[in-house]
Order: C-alpha cells, then structure tokens, then sequence
C-alpha cells in the first residue's frame, strides 16, 4: 500500500511547525569603569614623546620604557644592525632602570645575544656549503675528465 500525501496537506503539515521566536531580550550594558591614573611613583612618558620616538628614532627619548620598545621593534626587523642595536641596549642597561624596564631589557639582551649566536652559527653553514658545493664541483669535473680519458683509450684501442 502506498501512502502519498497531496501537497496541499503537506504544506499545512510544514506551516504548521514554523512558530515565531520572541524578539531577544535586550543586552545588559556594562558600567563604565572610571578612568584609572597613573600611580606617581611610575613615570608616564607622553604621548607625543613616544610618538616621536618611533617616527625619528635617533631623537633620543628620556622614557627607558619607550627606547625599550623602539630597540625591540628594531629587533623585529630583519634588517636591523644587531651591534647598533646591542650598543643601545648596554647604554640603556648602563641606566638605572625600574625592575620591569631592567627585566625587559634583560630579555631583549638575551634574545639579541641567541641572534647573534645563530647568526654565527648560519655564516658557518653557508660557508661550509659553500665549501661543499665547490668540492662537489671539482669532482663532478674530475669524473667527466676520467670519462673522456676513457673514450680516448677505447678510440685508440680500435685503431690498429
């Protein structure tokens, strides 16, 4: 026995099972937290002194904490010369930093330091590569002038 439905029925079937949600209830909006200041006991560099720090680095800011940051930017950069950036870094450590500016200055004078080491350690690579590939050369050039030695013999030996 086959059951069919005429489509009229099946469409009061589907209409039936739509039902309208209820608007969302509206979202609480949170407080606004009133303006922190800053303890006098940190220094707070300006705006417009960190501002320019990054715009023209050799102004030579006061605030450790902005030069802090403009040497680690100048880390970031792949260009950027490591014995330049180290000797700004030991003149900042020279200073008498705060804990924090000392510990960030710290961090970025050992990932400067692991750089360094995996630079030095990159030049060998390349160099013995290098190295590699010329004596891999002079080989390859050394078998195709015994191969051609060997075609010379064998001629010779064919002409009685």
């Amino acid at each position: 026995m086959k059951f069919t439905l005429k489509p009229l029925a099946l469409a009061a079937l589907m209409l039936s099972a739509c039902v309208s949600l209820p608007p969302p209830a509206p979202i609480p909006v949170p407080a606004a937290a009133p303006p922190t200041t800053p303890s006098p006991d940190i220094p707070a560099c300006s705006l417009a002194a960190g501002l320019s720090q990054f715009s023209a680095p050799n102004t030579g800011s006061t605030c450790a904490s902005d030069r802090l940051l403009n040497l680690a930017q100048q880390m970031m950069n792949n260009h950027s010369d490591i014995n330049r950036v180290q000797g700004q870094l030991d003149a900042l450590l020279a200073q008498d930093l705060d804990s924090a500016n000392r510990s960030f200055a710290l961090i970025l004078a050992s990932q400067l330091n692991e750089r360094k080491r995996l630079n030095g350690l990159l030049d060998k690579q390349i160099a013995a590569t290098k190295e590699q590939q010329k004596r891999a050369n002079d080989l390859a050039a050394k078998l195709d002038a015994l191969k051609e030695m060997e075609k010379e013999l064998l001629a010779r030996g064919k002409k009685p």
